[in-house]
């Protein structure tokens, strides 16, 4: 379950990411701030959220931030899954 939600949030944060990448490279700053995004994906996000009233982005950064949070509740439950598999694999002797 942690591996799918993991998966769909990495997904869905890679299309929000160039989609706000293409918003980057179209803005009246020029292609600077789009490569900038494209070497720090942070300044994407952020770029993104500065911007979201003024290009109209508000639902494509709103699902951005909610793919971020599904991503991270996956991973925990991943890390959480498999340190448990390991706490299994080699149990505690006690003296």
């Amino acid at each position: 379950m942690g591996l799918l939600l993991s998966l769909l949030g990495g997904l869905a944060s890679l299309a929000c990411w160039i989609f706000i990448l293409i918003k980057m490279f179209k803005t009246e700053s020029g292609p600077l701030q789009g490569i900038i995004g494209i070497l720090c994906g942070l300044w994407a996000f952020i770029w993104g959220w500065m911007n979201a009233g003024k290009l109209g982005v508000q639902k494509i950064m709103l699902i951005w931030t909610v793919a971020i949070l599904v991503s991270i509740v996956g991973n925990v439950l991943t890390a959480g899954s498999v340190a448990r598999q390991h706490s299994n694999a080699f149990p505690v002797q006690s003296r």
